[in-house]
């Protein structure tokens, strides 16, 4: 008699965990390339995330950015584009930011970031047949860096978001 309550308890928890359940898609990190900095320059940068449109009062959150420790850095030509692979660090939507670079004693302000706010439905357990799992990423349509408007390319191919920095 155990046996069968046991399967059966069994067999009520895999069919259970097949569900849908909703979740709140992943905001995509926005990457700084910056155009005519040398690594040394660049090699620590801080970034410093801000409570929205509280005209940077609101501290929440720092993070020091160090090449080849916290911030991967790819250069091509003159510019150098950093992305914090850590997966909760960067720049991300519903939030305004400060980059700080302290080599130049500089600082980039980043506000007002537009992107989705999707959610979805993920099918977990034994019989789940979604074919791409439980991810969904927001896109980035726009930004303000330093007051100016950047927007990203709206296409359903494309993630790109990235905005450009000067020396």
């Amino acid at each position: 008699m155990k046996i069968k309550n046991l399967v059966a308890i069994l067999l009520l928890c895999i069919i259970f965990s097949g569900c849908s359940k909703e979740f709140d898609c992943i905001d995509f990190q926005i990457q700084p390339s910056f155009i005519n900095y040398s690594i040394s320059d660049i090699d620590t940068i801080i970034l410093r995330k801000f409570k929205p449109n509280d005209s940077y009062q609101t501290l929440l959150d720092s993070f020091i950015v160090v090449y080849g420790y916290t911030g991967q850095y790819h250069t091509s030509n003159d510019t150098t584009s950093i992305l914090i692979p850590d997966g909760t660090n960067g720049i991300k939507a519903g939030f305004d930011w400060q980059i700080f670079i302290p080599s130049k004693s500089k600082t980039v302000y980043v506000s007002d970031i537009i992107s989705e706010k999707k959610t979805r439905k993920c099918n977990r357990g034994l019989f789940s047949l979604d074919p791409f799992g439980c991810n969904c990423i927001n896109k980035v349509f726009s930004l303000k860096k330093d007051n100016q408007l950047i927007s990203f390319p709206n296409t359903d191919t494309t993630l790109n978001t990235t905005f450009y920095i000067r020396n």
